[in-house]
């Protein structure tokens, strides 16, 4: 059914609060999440997966988010994550909701006494980016954390967004990032019509920042994720190594080994985190030659992709491609 424009728009200022501007400027300043985590995939066979995000540090203070999948006999999944903080303010705090949820530790503030996490429900159509980011201010002096829908701190209704926690402001407040849904077709009208970057205390309407405000990051990663290949209980034989060309590709799975001397291709399952000493080299810029030791998810089929993890390479080399 067709509205007449200056209806829709009526309708949609009455929906959307007053967040944009009539221009369109520059993309605004972003970083992304120093950590990123959650529970792993549930395993097909009885057993324990274990999936362990990036370590972020500040000063004397390290933390992480441990996430666990278990298939028990009677064929029940049991889903957890977990905040793991080391140092001076030693503690593990459950986070909710670990069965379908992600999780980010964006940064630390600046005086490294609070950290801003992030939760991101795993929302299938019409939904994608509806009601979908929550955030918590974690005071570390503290073993509370409780999460702010995103949608109610802006006042949003029935509209769809791009948010993106950016970490603190040097004086301590919530930096977020709103931009329009890349969904197409849209399944509902954008909460924002442009890019912006906001500053909130999680309790108030945010404030909009100028276009050229730079984000700042007070911590820093220090190891990659982590999750273990061969003791996993989907693995079903023998490692085996491989000489080969590890690479990024378009589509799923993103990383890939091309067997050298054969047209045959392994992908990396479900996108398994790489040994450490690779994923830190690897990006879509860079590709690692050298011998791979893989460990099967499936049998090998001609003409199609075998689905393996990395276990570990040696006599690597990397080149720009």
């Amino acid at each position: 059914m067709k509205v007449h424009a200056v209806t829709a728009v009526l309708f949609l200022l009455t929906l959307v609060p007053a967040l944009s501007r009539a221009e369109s400027p520059k993309e605004t300043d972003w970083q992304p999440p120093l950590a990123e985590g959650g529970a792993p995939e549930c395993p097909d066979h009885v057993g324990s997966r274990t999936l362990r995000s990036e370590i972020i540090s500040h000063e004397t203070v390290e933390t992480y988010i441990e996430g666990t999948a278990v298939r028990e006999q009677n064929k029940v999944c049991h889903s957890k994550a977990d905040l793991i903080i080391t140092g001076r303010a030693q503690r593990t705090l459950p986070l909710p909701g670990a069965a379908d949820h992600r999780f980010s530790i964006v940064d630390f503030s600046r005086d490294g006494q609070s950290l801003l996490i992030a939760s991101e429900a795993e929302m299938a159509y019409p939904n994608e980016q509806f009601r979908d980011v929550s955030l918590a201010v974690l005071k570390l002096s503290r073993d509370e954390t409780h999460f702010v829908n995103v949608w109610d701190v802006f006042g949003w209704k029935d509209c769809d967004a791009m948010v993106e926690p950016e970490g603190f402001t040097p004086d301590g407040h919530v930096l977020v990032l709103a931009r329009p849904s890349v969904v197409r077709p849209p399944r509902r009208v954008d909460c924002v019509s442009d890019w912006g970057l906001y500053a909130t205390d999680l309790s108030s309407p945010p404030r909009r920042l100028s276009d050229d405000t730079k984000v700042p990051r007070f911590a820093k990663a220090i190891a990659e994720q982590v999750q273990a290949c061969k003791t996993d209980p989907d693995i079903i034989g023998e490692c085996f190594t491989v000489h080969g060309r590890l690479s990024a590709w378009n589509g799923s799975p993103t990383m890939r080994i091309w067997r050298v001397g054969t047209n045959r291709i392994l992908g990396d399952h479900y996108d398994w985190p790489l040994p450490e000493d690779l994923a830190e080299h690897m990006n879509w810029d860079v590709e690692a030659w050298g011998d791979f030791e893989v460990c099967p998810f499936r049998k090998e089929r001609p003409g199609v992709m075998q689905m393996v993890c990395v276990e570990a390479a040696s006599h690597v080399s990397y080149r720009s491609r």
